[in-house]
């Protein structure tokens, strides 16, 4: 019998971090429950001027987990409203950890990334030529530790 939430709840509970945490500095937040295809939860500032697109990443132990087709060359762009918030529900924190970061950079991430992994296996994937899996770990991210200012809506 499994033990522990699983990757749904995971997933479910990192949406509702985000929210709270959202709604806690100020902003107001309501997320979609898988509804909106690449949309996680819609927040805006007080006044609703400004409102933002996000796509939560969520993990518990290891590495956050994506697909290659996430990825494409993106250079910055002056739409900032659409951003993914990666969540860390690690077992040896008391709070989780928050990486903010504008959508471009991480699709440019994933590309070059997998450009580079590519590049490095002769063009293949480890796990055939099918996958599209593609993992992020904390250390491609550290920069965008808690950084929610980049949302521009407190």
């Amino acid at each position: 019998m499994a033990t522990g939430p699983s990757n749904q709840q995971t997933a479910r509970a990192g949406e509702f971090f985000v929210a709270a945490e959202l709604n806690k500095r100020g902003a107001y937040a309501v997320t979609f429950a898988g509804n909106m295809p690449s949309i996680d939860i819609l927040a805006s500032n007080r006044d609703q001027s400004r409102t933002v697109r996000i796509q939560v990443k969520t993990k518990r132990t290891g590495s956050w987990q994506t697909s290659i087709d996430h990825g494409r060359s993106c250079k910055p762009r002056d739409d900032k409203g659409s951003f993914w918030i990666f969540v860390d529900l690690g077992k040896e924190q008391d709070r989780p950890a928050y990486y903010i970061v504008p959508e471009w950079w991480a699709r440019n991430d994933i590309h070059q990334a997998h450009q580079s992994y590519l590049k490095k296996h002769g063009g293949k994937h480890k796990f055939g030529s099918e996958s599209k899996h593609h993992s992020i770990g904390v250390n491609r991210i550290q920069d965008w530790k808690e950084k929610w200012d980049t949302l521009r809506i407190f």
